[in-house]
């Protein structure tokens, strides 16, 4: 059994295929309610690959960095363990939860420090790797607003970044007077842009990840009847989006067994094609945490 590396300079090297219209199951783990440093585990709403390259970083609503180990066996992910966990912390050293800092969306910068947004306020602050604010940064002018949210529920749910673009972010839902099928990408240096799902059903944006010029969403949609739940990823050509030209890209099923109560909303990109996403669940009152690890071929 083995951790999957996650090192900058291998997922620097790793390329996925041109056209990646396939997604792989590798496994899927359930992490029930749990505690670490008195800390309940769970409520993750964004993952990420961890700078150091040992395991990734989850960012939960409960204000605090985890960091998990991955366990993988004959290319299967078979656990997650919680090794250690950071409280956000403001520039005055308390904890920004105290404050009405709820973090949602997340993003690793170049420099390895990790840009997290706020629901409330909006906010868009950066740490490090322990937790410890180093600034906080101006978000896409229109979602600067919260009065444009559809709803107060309804806010800054992804977050990413990349160089050329800057931060990138969308709401859960689209913005107030917008069709219910069109959602908008919203970036500090490129501009905006925005796509039709083309579906009849609400389609929420839960997550996002950037990666060879690619952006890929993380959406969930919930059946009206049934309120089953389901994730999709959306593979995008992030520079033709938006340079204005299609911003659809290709939506694609991910496949899980015996999940429709689960809300995944994390995404991090790992090397070699593969992905995590997490869930952020409530059964019976005790927290849960569904970790499903895939491949894009």
């Amino acid at each position: 059994m083995k951790a999957i590396a996650l090192t900058l300079a291998a997922l620097a090297a790793s390329a996925l295929p041109a056209a990646a219209l396939a997604v792989t199951p590798l496994g899927q783990v359930i992490l029930g309610e749990t505690r670490l440093q008195g800390e309940k585990i769970g409520e993750f709403s964004a993952l990420l690959r961890a700078p150091d390259g040992q395991g990734v970083l989850a960012v939960s609503d409960r204000g605090y960095l985890a960091r998990l180990d991955l366990q993988v066996s004959d290319g299967r992910l078979t656990g997650v363990t919680p090794v250690a966990l950071h409280l956000l912390t403001g520039p005055d050293g308390t904890a920004l939860r105290d404050q009405g800092f709820n973090p949602e969306g997340a993003a690793l910068l170049a420099d390895g420090s990790i840009a997290i947004v706020s629901e409330k306020g909006p906010r868009l602050a950066v740490f490090d790797s322990q937790g410890k604010w180093l600034r906080d940064e101006p978000l896409p002018e229109p979602l600067r607003d919260a009065s444009k949210q559809a709803s107060k529920k309804d806010g800054i749910e992804s977050l990413g970044w990349t160089e050329a673009t800057g931060f990138l972010a969308m709401t859960e839902e689209p913005q107030a007077g917008q069709p219910r099928d069109r959602h908008a990408l919203f970036s500090t240096r490129a501009g905006a842009a925005s796509f039709s799902t083309g579906a009849a059903d609400s389609v929420s944006i839960k997550g996002m990840e950037t990666l060879d010029d690619r952006l890929f969403i993380l959406e969930r949609t919930k059946d009206d009847v049934t309120e089953a739940m389901a994730p999709w990823l959306r593979v995008i050509d992030l520079p033709a989006c938006l340079a204005g030209q299609d911003c659809t890209g290709t939506q694609l099923a991910i496949p899980v067994s015996d999940l429709a109560d689960a809300d995944f909303e994390g995404l991090a990109a790992l090397e070699d094609g593969h992905f995590l996403m997490v869930s952020d669940d409530k059964i019976a009152g005790d927290l849960r945490s569904a970790f499903v690890l895939f491949r894009l071929e």
